[in-house]
């Protein structure tokens, strides 16, 4: 892997010991109605970025895209969402797509295995393997949402040695303990608590939800780079975010949490007609090109 790094800025890569995968374990077949909602698409969607070229990358073990400007500097590796069992990188390529034209970086977003076929932790394994292969020249951040913020910081606590974290309505809790569940139960259009509970199910299988690489909230964080943290106030997921940044900050990382007070649950990827999506992209930018220019 060709790295270029800035001598005064060194890749932040984790001092203390990273925590222990468990081994691979045998899934099980997707239900019927959970194949048929992976091919459904939401509404929305941002305008075609003519100046990127998408491509189909091989990551390793795994396939992805790649969505490129000319003469990027950078990347961004970048994990969708779906709690765990839906979503794809074509799903999710036109707000890839945009955050490359924005940015003059490269977003690459895997396609890493999905529950219940590929229970914990064998996204996190294939992704580790994936990362390895990405040839980076310049800043890499690593970023994801909603159960892709999940599996982005468990990279990290697994010692990718990223320059920045970009969280987008992370779900780092999968113990689903937070009172957020109650409160936006009216507002969230997109998560609820039901939801959590049959994701979780489907990818922790039995194992612990205790487990730090399962949930990040409970998770060592001294060793973090650099993050930023997004949430909508109509979210269910917001205490999540909320005290995931407050444990970076009483850790002593360099955090950012923004709460955009209409947004909806990961909003910006969709486009920018979802309530508080404009707003959110707006500040994820902002943090992601003071990322790239600094280093």
């Amino acid at each position: 892997m060709s790295r270029e790094m800035n001598d005064q800025e060194p890749r932040r890569a984790s001092a203390a010991p990273s925590p222990a995968l468990p081994l691979p374990r045998p899934g099980c077949a997707a239900p019927e109605a959970l194949l048929e909602r992976r091919t459904t698409s939401l509404p929305g969607g941002y305008p075609v970025e003519a100046s990127i070229v998408t491509r189909e990358v091989r990551l390793g073990p795994l396939s992805g895209i790649s969505c490129s400007p000319p003469n990027p500097r950078g990347v961004l590796f970048h994990m969708h969402g779906g709690g765990f069992r839906l979503g794809s990188p074509m799903r999710s390529q036109p707000f890839a797509a945009t955050l490359a034209a924005r940015l003059g970086c490269e977003v690459i977003m895997p396609a890493y295995p999905l529950a219940p076929e590929n229970p914990f932790p064998a996204a996190l394994v294939a992704l580790q393997d994936a990362l390895a292969s990405v040839k980076i020249e310049g800043p890499l951040v690593i970023g994801g949402d909603s159960a892709g913020g999940n599996l982005a910081v468990g990279l990290c606590l697994l010692g990718a040695a990223a320059d920045a974290l970009f969280l987008v309505s992370p779900w780092l809790d999968l113990r689903i303990v937070s009172e957020g569940y109650d409160r936006a139960a009216s507002t969230d259009r997109l998560f609820s608590r039901a939801m959590a509970m049959e994701a979780r199910q489907m990818y922790l299988q039995g194992h612990s939800a205790d487990d730090p690489l399962a949930t990040p909230l409970l998770a060592p964080l001294e060793a973090m780079p650099d993050t930023f943290v997004l949430a909508g106030g109509a979210e269910v997921l917001l205490d999540d975010s909320l005290a995931f940044a407050a444990r970076l900050a009483s850790a002593g990382v360099d955090v950012e949490c923004r709460v955009v007070p209409d947004m909806q649950h990961v909003a910006p990827t969709f486009g920018p007609d979802w309530p508080g999506a404009a707003a959110g992209l707006a500040a994820s930018i902002q943090f992601l090109k003071r990322q790239f220019a600094r280093r």
